[in-house]
């Protein structure tokens, strides 16, 4: 019997249950609507021209903001993540300072880049790829150190000079947890890409439908940014799963 089906619809109950009591809440005036707008002013939110204005120029600067600063920040994460891994003498001399630098919390680099370098695109790509850089370089470390000792024991079996080894063993080995860190290097970019569109002023994004529904106080604006938001996120969530599985079809045909 298949129980995928039946998983799927599992995991609705909860979104349902939320939604019955929204739509009841607002119906019924069990809580004021100017705190909880109701569902059919929410969905309206994006036929009112503002909002649909900010939501068409927002996506496409937000999608763009997004993945430039996540492949930076995952690209040098890659590398840095590596050469812990490989090098003890690197992991010694730089692992201490990093575990002090990813212990600053997010945001509290904020004031430190709009000083340095203001409030244009390059606060916004140079915070994003620093959200993403964490992940990464963690993953990856964490990667090649797991690769398991019998692996390299067949490697130097069959001769392998240290570029085969490399190749052959110690990459493929490695591979499930640092895509496991690009994953989340783009869930850590994308919630720094709306925590930095929302907090740092004249930026175009995503981020602006919210701050549009706080300052002028239209919950559904707001509540409808959230969604959007939410939705956003799922799909690129989605996206790097599927894109994982392909890449590691061939573990799957191997157990």
């Amino acid at each position: 019997m298949n129980k995928k089906p039946f998983s799927c619809w599992v995991g609705c109950i909860l979104p349902a249950s939320l939604i019955l009591s929204w739509w009841l809440a607002t119906r019924y005036g069990w809580i004021d609507s100017r705190l909880l707008a109701p569902i059919d002013k929410v969905l309206a939110a994006p036929f009112n021209p503002v909002v649909r204005k900010l939501v068409i120029e927002g996506l496409l600067a937000s999608l763009g903001r997004n993945l430039e600063g996540a492949l930076i920040g995952s690209f040098i994460g890659l590398l840095f993540g590596a050469l812990l891994g490989f090098s003890r003498t690197a992991d010694r001399t730089l692992g201490p300072s990093f575990h002090v630098f990813r212990q600053i919390a997010m945001f509290a680099w904020i004031p430190l880049l709009t000083a340095w370098f203001g409030i244009g695109e390059a606060t916004r790509i140079l915070f994003i790829s620093i959200a993403a850089f964490k992940p990464m370089v963690m993953n990856t470390q964490e990667g090649i150190r797991s690769v398991p000792a019998a692996y390299l024991e067949v490697g130097r079996a069959m001769c392998l000079s240290r570029w085969q080894m490399l190749r052959k063993v110690i990459l493929p080995a490695a591979l499930p947890s640092s895509l496991t860190g690009l994953q989340l290097a783009f869930i850590a970019s994308w919630l720094a890409t709306i925590g930095v569109e929302t907090l740092v002023s004249f930026s175009v994004g995503v981020g602006s439908i919210l701050r549009e529904g706080q300052e002028h106080f239209h919950m559904e604006v707001l509540f409808f940014g959230i969604i959007l938001i939410g939705a956003l996120g799922f799909v690129f969530n989605s996206l790097v799963n599927v894109g994982s599985r392909r890449l590691l079809r061939w573990r799957v045909s191997n157990t």
